[in-house]
């Protein structure tokens, strides 16, 4: 992924600042340069700008069946993305963000399921109330080893105290 797609970092970039002005397109355009590098980065502008719009391809994105997209969706909406500032339209947003992760949670791939414990982390961290009120929830009947592992991974921080 990243050894090849190096070449398209400028036209994220460019996605980035001027997304906005045509979304459909630009989500579009993200959705297929997550396939081939990473399209975490221009996505959040454009979820700043138009959390709604933006919102509902994410939760498509959540059922994808490209295991970049699905991480993208997951990582979209992280309140603290590595080197980026923090977005709280997740918290904004809690049902849609609560479906978003919800759809993730029993995810086959370890890709997808590390990034939706971070999620989990990292909302932990600002939201400790919100975050228990999703591992409450998915804790209730009987989770799958998938989602013990993410509710494991996404309680990481609050271990370490």
């Amino acid at each position: 992924m990243f050894s090849e797609g190096w070449w398209l970092w400028p036209i994220g970039r460019y996605v980035e600042k001027h997304g906005v002005e045509n979304l459909k397109v630009s989500l579009a355009f993200i959705k297929e340069l997550t396939k081939r590098f990473t399209g975490e980065y221009a996505i959040r502008p454009l979820l700043a700008k138009k959390p709604k719009e933006t919102i509902k391809t994410i939760i498509k994105w959540s059922k994808d069946d490209n295991v970049h997209v699905r991480r993208l969706a997951s990582e979209s909406v992280r309140i603290s993305l590595p080197w980026s500032k923090k977005l709280y339209v997740s918290v904004e947003n809690f049902e849609n963000y609560k479906i978003i992760l919800s759809n993730l949670k029993n995810d086959k791939s370890k890709f997808v399921q590390k990034s939706v414990g971070n999620n989990l982390n990292d909302l932990y961290k600002e939201f400790p109330e919100k975050a228990n009120e999703i591992i409450k929830e998915w804790s209730r009947n009987n989770p799958t080893k998938e989602t013990q592992w993410i509710i494991k991974h996404g309680l990481r921080s609050t271990k370490k105290k």
